[in-house]
């Protein structure tokens, strides 16, 4: 049957190709023994921070959202309006993700700290059309996958992790931040440590937030490029990348792969774009609750995307745009998996995530509804790169081996999409 679906891509790939020959102009050539069977030669992927599908798209047409809320009580709340700029931060830790679950109830937001401040009933809020339209249009464009699950029930820590590495060495939790090095990772002062689920005792142990474990560039063949475009962490110099935790590339030549994201338009301009891109802001355009607002964030999105969709490479461009963690917002899924060594306390899945793809072979208008999860987007890249090699294959906590690869969000047979290029909103 892989076979069979091989020869199949691969006959579509090449009637693809008859039909647009300048996806292929410039850049990266593939060897005529590389196994590509898509005309895809860049993957982008967007993170933003602290949001689940139901936050943002909820009441999106077609999609499994939720227009009503069950309370722990039995009784059921229309969902109230998430504010632009929220007042306060919710609970996303991992002991409160496992009250949130509630056992695969989903009904424990409620009793969590901060879900609802005097009434406010924030963890339940989603934000209309109108609150993010300009991601409603990718979306509707686009694809939109209504079943994109979190690799764990945690922080931004190992969910930023797991979107470069497919796993996040059983981290639960975010280290300690010092004022003076407030980035995560090897830099980060002795004696800093993160908590991690043990895997043999099913005990959590302190480490050190710097991790010996193999990532996407590990499995990229020879001649395939990447990149970490990032942010500084507001006043201070250096990038924040979570490329810090993972000590291969901290310590390795990797890491001058990690620049600002002005650098994006700049290799865009110079048609250098590498093959696969993470397109991170961790400033004041994060969308994180209480500290990003959702319009300047979205707005820094459509910035940068309309630098890609205006230039040659997005003829032959995947865009993934999703977030970190579900930061403590309601989800009404139960997530499907359960991974960790207690199923009682699950470390993992998560809770469902947006996640919007962005390509002129992107089914349009498509509700993806197969399951899937952060560890989908390494193994997109394997598969669309043919790696012939898959993270969870040189370590076994990563979970990319078992995971949906994306491609049936994709159609390589249609003729391919425009652009969608968006005017940048005026923020309240």
């Amino acid at each position: 049957m892989l076979h069979l679906r091989s020869a199949l891509l691969a006959a579509l790939f090449l009637a693809a190709c008859a039909r647009t020959a300048s996806t292929f102009d410039g850049g990266w050539e593939p060897s005529p023994d590389a196994g590509l069977v898509t005309p895809i030669r860049h993957v982008i992927v967007v993170v933003k921070e602290n949001h689940t599908f139901d936050n943002y798209f909820g009441s999106f047409p077609g999609a499994e959202g939720a227009s009503r809320i069950r309370l722990a009580d039995g009784g059921v709340i229309e969902p109230p309006r998430a504010p632009l700029l929220t007042p306060h931060d919710l609970c996303h830790s991992h002991p409160c993700a496992l009250q949130d679950w509630n056992d695969g109830g989903m009904d424990g937001w409620e009793k969590v700290e901060n879900a609802s401040v005097n009434g406010d009933l924030l963890a339940y809020a989603q934000y209309r059309e109108e609150d993010i339209p300009n991601y409603w249009q990718y979306a509707r464009r686009f694809t939109l996958a209504d079943r994109f699950f979190s690799g764990q029930m945690g922080p931004s820590f190992p969910g930023h992790t797991f979107l470069l590495a497919a796993q996040s060495g059983w981290a639960e939790g975010n280290p300690s931040l010092s004022p003076l090095r407030p980035y995560w990772g090897c830099d980060q002062p002795a004696g800093t440590t993160v908590p991690v689920e043990d895997q043999q005792t099913c005990t959590v142990k302190q480490v050190a937030p710097c991790f010996d474990i193999p990532s996407v560039p590990d499995v990229l063949p020879p001649g395939v490029t990447w990149k970490f475009y990032g942010s500084r962490y507001y006043v201070l110099p250096e990038i924040w990348s979570m490329f810090n935790a993972i000590k291969p590339v901290r310590e390795g030549p990797g890491w001058a792969n990690v620049v600002h994201f002005t650098e994006f338009a700049e290799d865009l301009k110079n048609h250098r774009l590498p093959n696969v891109v993470w397109l991170v802001n961790e400033e004041l355009a994060n969308e994180h609750p209480r500290i990003g607002d959702v319009c300047q964030g979205e707005n820094w999105t459509v910035q940068q995307l309309n630098l890609l969709m205006q230039s040659e490479e997005w003829k032959s461009s995947a865009v993934l745009f999703t977030m970190d963690d579900f930061g403590g917002w309601y989800d009404h899924v139960p997530p499907p998996r359960l991974i960790g060594c207690d199923p009682k306390r699950p470390y993992g899945l998560g809770f469902r995530l947006p996640l919007i793809i962005m390509s002129p072979w992107a089914r349009p208008g498509f509700v993806f509804h197969e399951q899937a999860e952060q560890a989908s987007i390494a193994r997109f890249i394997e598969t669309v790169f043919q790696s012939g090699v898959t993270l969870s294959s040189l370590d076994p906590a990563a979970q990319d081996g078992q995971a949906n690869d994306l491609m049936n969000a994709f159609d390589f047979t249609q003729a391919p999409l425009e652009p969608l290029v968006l005017a940048p909103r005026i923020c309240p």
